[in-house]
C-alpha cells in the first residue's frame, strides 16, 4: 500500500490506518503505523488482544487500556505524521477472531511470506498473551451484549481523553 501511495501522490488519496488488523496478516503493528502515519487520512483506533491456540493465535478488540499496543507511542507517531489528524475509534465487542497462521490454507495467500513474518508475529502474541481467557460474547444474550459494547466504548473514550490526550470532535 506504501509503493501505492507513493506512486500516485495526491491530497485526493489517503489511507485508513488500522491500528490492529495487520496482526492477521503477520505485520507488525508499529511498522504498519509508522509506514502508513504519513499517508493516513483517518485511523480505526483500537487495541488487540492475542492468545496461543492451536492452530495459530486468536486475535480480539479490547477497550484501548487492556491490550497489546503501546497507544501512546501509537498516537505520537501518527500525530508527528499528520498533526491534524482525526482518530476514529473502533471498538468491536465479539469472540475473538481465529487467525490459522500454523495451517496450510492459511498460506495460499501470502505467496511470497517467509518465516520472518511468522516468527516475529508468534513472538509477539508469546510477549503478549494474557493469563486470562480472550473475552467471549458467544454466551451472552443481546441485552447483555449491547450492556458490554456500551461499557466497552465508554472504557476507550475514557482513556482515550485521560491517558491518551485525545478529546471528541
Amino acid at each position: 500500500m506504501v509503493d501505492l501511495l507513493k506512486h500516485h501522490s495526491s491530497e485526493f488519496l489517503g489511507a485508513c490506518l488500522d491500528t490492529g488488523n495487520n496482526i492477521s496478516l503477520l505485520d507488525a503493528p508499529m511498522e504498519v503505523v509508522e509506514e502508513l502515519a504519513p499517508f493516513a487520512v483517518t485511523t480505526h483506533f483500537k487495541n488487540m488482544a492475542v492468545k496461543d491456540a492451536p492452530e495459530g493465535f486468536l486475535l480480539s478488540e479490547v477497550p484501548l487500556n487492556q491490550g497489546a499496543l503501546d497507544l501512546a507511542k501509537v498516537v505520537d507517531t501518527i500525530r508527528t505524521a499528520r498533526p491534524r489528524i482525526r482518530f476514529s475509534l473502533e471498538m468491536i465487542t465479539r469472540d475473538p477472531l481465529k487467525i490459522p497462521c500454523l495451517s496450510d490454507q492459511y498460506w495460499v495467500t501470502f505467496p511470497d511470506r517467509d518465516g520472518l513474518y511468522l516468527a516475529r508475529t508468534l513472538r509477539f502474541v508469546h510477549d503478549h498473551s494474557p493469563c486470562e481467557p480472550l473475552p467471549q460474547v458467544s454466551g451472552m444474550d443481546q441485552a447483555a451484549r449491547l450492556r458490554l459494547e456500551e461499557e466497552n466504548v465508554k472504557q476507550c473514550l475514557a482513556f482515550a481523553r485521560e491517558s491518551l490526550g485525545l478529546q471528541r470532535a
